[in-house]
């Protein structure tokens, strides 16, 4: 449920700040009447993510054997890409990511065309609930339908109100300690869906175990499989009290190596432009 919950938040919340930038940016310009479109795009965004998670979680219950653990193997590879490149783009990006969207807003002002700043608001949004969906279906696999709803509920409201925030108070949150710190959890999630993702590969019989157990801690009273604990990080960050050598690798190395890459200082070419030039930038906006 903590991870539905803080997830949820994270692209619920990305999704509001991204919407929320394009409403104040339309304000300011005095293009008011223009957040009609804006809806519309996130409206649709919405219909459409709702739509590809249902057909989602239909075809996983269609299935049965190899072929369901198959699909799920992939659904959750799936998820651990998107989860990954979300974060290592926010990362890069949220330093001048207001004066990006101000620009393609301008651009689609100018051109007149309230369908192509609906589709600017519709590719974003649709973008953080395709990722959501993904994850959802990810950790509905480790956890009880009721406490992934409760999770991904909260989250979707707190998101709302701290978007909400932000339009309203403009920089009184922090947005970069947000982004570090969610992002950070969310790798740490994404690292046990990719073990899971190995783990039915497995099953499947397309990927063979090697050293299996790597141990065997299932029967102890708190890490074990029915352990208080153990469920708790199980559904957390994908625990597993009876890992195999490749499944252990596979959730080690993506925290090593995605880790590094979302900690490590940002260079300037990564930037894109110094902080003195991005803060120029977004005054000019």
């Amino acid at each position: 449920m903590f991870a539905a919950f803080v997830v949820l938040l994270r692209e619920g919340f990305e999704a509001s700040l991204l919407v929320a930038i394009v409403l104040a940016y339309l304000t300011r310009i005095g293009r008011w009447k223009e957040r009609r479109q804006v809806w519309f795009g996130v409206g649709a965004a919405l219909v459409v993510s709702i739509v590809l998670g249902g057909v989602l979680f239909a075809t996983a219950r269609e299935l049965s054997g190899p072929a369901e653990k198959l699909f799920e193997a992939c659904a959750l590879l799936l998820a651990v890409g998107f989860l990954t490149y979300m974060v290592l783009w926010m990362r890069r990006e949220s330093r001048t990511i207001s004066g990006s969207i101000r620009r393609e807003v301008d651009s689609a002002v100018k051109r007149g065309s309230g369908f192509a700043l609906a589709l600017l608001v519709f590719v974003m949004v649709l973008r953080e609930g395709v990722e959501t969906g993904l994850f959802v279906f990810g950790i509905s696999r480790a956890s009880t339908p009721l406490q992934t709803a409760i999770g991904a509920t909260a989250g979707v409201l707190a998101a709302v109100a701290l978007g909400y925030a932000v339009y309203a108070l403009g920089k009184s949150i922090n947005l970069g300690a947000f982004f570090r710190y969610t992002g950070a959890f969310i790798i740490v999630v994404a690292a046990g869906l990719l073990a899971q993702g190995i783990v039915n590969l497995q099953l499947a019989g397309l990927v063979p175990a090697f050293l299996y157990p790597l141990w065997d801690v299932s029967e102890m009273p708190v890490l074990g499989a029915t352990g208080g604990l153990g469920q708790f990080l199980g559904i957390l960050v994908g625990w597993d009290p009876r890992p195999d050598l490749l499944e252990f690798c596979a959730w080690f190395l993506y925290l090593l190596i995605v880790g590094y890459l979302f900690f490590r200082p940002q260079t300037t070419q990564e930037v894109g432009q110094t902080p003195r030039s991005a803060r120029a930038a977004e005054q000019g906006a």
